[in-house]
């Protein structure tokens, strides 16, 4: 670019109205999924503080910082601010599906990037941010609704939730999390994510992950075939060797080995 050009683009610039295009608001939204200590997918929610859908619950998020943050940093900070987990710490946070329909926010048009985040077991400490009053995780179910569909609905411990007590659209954004992640199950290394440790796991609980996500149980011995052909067979793993647990017989450890596969 010559002079001339960069002077005319600076004039352009200095005369140029923002007012002139209307502009939405843009939130970043996270659906973190981990895992719990009777190997059941947990989600993490919090409790609104204000209007709109004062006392529902939802997904943790906010708006974006605008001209200092861009949109993957504002899902690393609400991350972080709702968990006390930095995104850079091992975290697997994934961008999962961008939406903005006019009437998804009644304060005004908002557009909304959401991402995804699997969590290792033991690692969050939930803490409300912002204008959430709580922050809690919640065992995912699975059940059907008054037409005999397939639903999900929310186990506390202290209260269930529907999706009727979800904020906003966020139970679209939730199924739709849902359904990718066990979509991906088969050709992604996503169950890993949810291991307690990466390093050092045995095959019952990558199965307990497989069928928590599922909603069913598995076949052991056809997991097992499974594991050792697509695993340790494809050097996705390695074998430790066989390790005596506390009040456990022993049983063969194996340690993940990360790659660039998944997409």
């Amino acid at each position: 670019m010559d002079q001339e050009q960069t002077a005319a683009e600076k004039a352009f610039l200095d005369q140029y109205d923002v007012s002139k295009y209307e502009r939405p608001s843009v939130t970043a939204d996270v659906i973190i999924f981990t895992m719990d200590d009777d190997n059941e997918l947990n989600i993490l929610l919090i409790k609104r503080g204000n209007h709109p859908y004062k006392d529902y619950w939802a997904i943790p998020g906010g708006f974006l910082e605008t001209g200092r943050e861009s949109i993957d940093e504002a899902a690393a900070r609400e991350l972080y601010e709702e968990t006390g987990i930095k995104a850079d710490d091992g975290i697997d946070l994934r961008q999962l599906i961008t939406v903005g329909t006019p009437d998804r926010d009644p304060r005004t048009h908002v557009v909304s990037v959401v991402y995804t985040a699997l969590v290792p077991k033991g690692l969050l400490q939930p803490k409300a941010g912002d204008d959430a009053k709580e922050a809690k995780l919640f065992k995912i179910r699975k059940g059907y609704d008054e037409n005999g569909d397939l639903s999900i609905y929310f186990v506390g411990d202290k209260c269930s939730l529907t999706m009727k007590n979800i904020a906003f659209d966020h139970e679209d954004l939730i199924v739709t999390a849902l359904k990718r992640l066990r979509g991906r199950l088969n050709y992604t290394d996503d169950a890993f994510s949810l291991l307690q440790d990466k390093d050092r796991f045995d095959i019952l609980e990558l199965l307990r992950i497989h069928e928590a996500i599922l909603f069913q149980k598995l076949d052991k011995p056809n997991f097992r075939r499974m594991f050792m052909r697509d695993y340790l067979g494809k050097h996705r793993v390695k074998e430790l060797g066989q390790y005596a647990q506390e009040g456990k017989r022993k049983t063969t450890l194996y340690k993940y080995l990360p790659s660039n596969r998944d997409i």
